[in-house]
């Protein structure tokens, strides 16, 4: 064992703040790595996560605790989740074949024709909020911009009411507390509530629907048929709104907030995106490769394998590291660097491979892009507000993003 890596802290706040230089340790001495006293063993190498990804039959998704954390076996949090639904295997902690069936069923409410045609309503959304705070020259973009804007996308797409979007955050909020926080045993309870009060209001949201459909993606859902599959239940249908409401929510933020620091820090990148708007595509993947909002995902595996040339017992717990992949210098030249031009040969897995490929990914890129060429078109010499404390992410094994983002700014006229 290598003595460097050996003496590594991977839970220090340091480290979950600022986790690159730590995993390019990992790379280069043990891409597939027990760290001492822990049970998971972390893959930190491209190679190494897309094999894993790729084979979803030994390295399988399903973990009761991925979608509710250890509250599972807390008395009080069951006694709790009793008042609403089961949680069930759909799509995040599912497999093939069952994981097919739904994934065949979801997809009938993301269709690239859905996406494309929310183009407008994405500008619109976009431009509100940039016009609530343009005329000031500075802004705290998490607050300002970067939550209302996913919020306000998934809330019309789960058929939330305006008044009622600020819920949207706070369901988001306690499902992630529930599975990448340390909770006191009251504070558990509390997210728990959350989760129950969330399912009833799907539920009612749901029996509107059903009585009086409308243009959304919860009626899509209602409504999806494939083949002779079997519509999505209740319980499915809570299942897959949960996992919309928080991948299409924290996430967004996540790379809108990241993506403008990094702008930001780059000031040649941005020139390039000003002089030719066309590469904002391009930058938005550069984007989702360098800031990989989801840092990480848990496997397990089925059978005695190896991965890496590491054995791997049956029934191991896997944490594969979607944001080291991202930067492995094997497959990313110049890895820690911005290049809005870059050619994705190997292609980054901010969104994962394979059968747990995100089903939103078309979303996500419509708004990420539609946010940033409103950035960019209207917003001129972009700048940390010096006043502010300085943007710090947030210590977090699974989601990676800023704390808070002061900005100041100057008025750019549309093209």
């Amino acid at each position: 064992m290598n003595s460097s890596l050996a003496g590594f802290d991977f839970f220090s706040e340091e480290h979950l703040r600022n986790p690159h230089p730590g995993y390019e340790l990992a790379r280069n001495e043990s891409p597939v790595y027990r760290i001492p006293g822990q049970d998971a063993i972390w893959v930190f190498g491209y190679d190494e996560v897309l094999e894993a990804l790729m084979n979803p039959k030994v390295f399988s998704s399903k973990n009761r605790e991925a979608l509710l954390g250890n509250a599972i076996y807390d008395p009080k949090c069951q006694e709790i989740f009793e008042r609403g639904w089961p949680q069930v295997d759909t799509l995040l902690t599912n497999d093939p074949p069952s994981h097919t069936r739904f994934k065949k069923l979801v997809n009938r409410a993301f269709t690239r024709e859905r996406v494309d045609g929310m183009e407008e309503y994405l500008l619109e959304v976009i431009d509100n909020l940039i016009d609530s705070f343009i005329d000031s020259g500075n802004c705290e973009l998490v607050q300002d911009f970067a939550i209302p804007l996913p919020c306000n996308v998934i809330a019309a797409q789960l058929g939330v009411p305006q008044e009622d979007v600020a819920m949207v955050k706070e369901w988001s909020d306690a499902f992630i507390a529930l599975i990448g926080s340390e909770l006191t045993p009251d504070q558990k309870a509390e997210q728990a509530e959350m989760v129950v009060k969330f399912q009833h209001y799907m539920m009612a949201r749901l029996d509107e629907r059903r009585s009086h459909p409308k243009e959304d993606m919860l009626t899509d859902l209602l409504n999806a048929r494939v083949d002779d599959e079997r519509p999505l239940d209740d319980k499915e249908l809570l299942s897959v709104s949960q996992q919309i409401l928080v991948a299409g929510n924290t996430t967004t933020t996540h790379m809108i907030t990241g993506g403008v620091l990094t702008l930001i820090e780059n000031p040649d990148q941005l020139k390039k995106i000003r002089e030719r708007p066309d590469l904002i595509t391009n930058m938005v993947e550069e984007l989702l490769r360098m800031q990989t909002p989801t840092q990480a995902m848990w496997r397990r595996a089925t059978e005695d394998t190896e991965l890496g040339g590491v054995e791997i017992p049956k029934d191991s717990l896997l944490m594969l590291a979607f944001t080291s992949a991202n930067r492995d210098q094997k497959h990313f030249d110049n890895p820690h660097s911005f290049n809005v031009e870059r050619d994705f040969t190997s292609a980054h897995v901010a969104f994962s491979r394979g059968v747990h490929t995100c089903i939103g990914m078309m979303l996500s890129r419509k708004e990420l892009v539609c946010a940033f060429r409103r950035i960019v078109e209207r917003l001129e010499n972009m700048r940390l507000d010096s006043s502010k404390p300085a943007p710090q992410y947030i210590p977090s094994l699974i989601f990676r993003g800023l704390e808070t983002l002061n900005i100041k700014f100057e008025k750019r006229g549309m093209a």
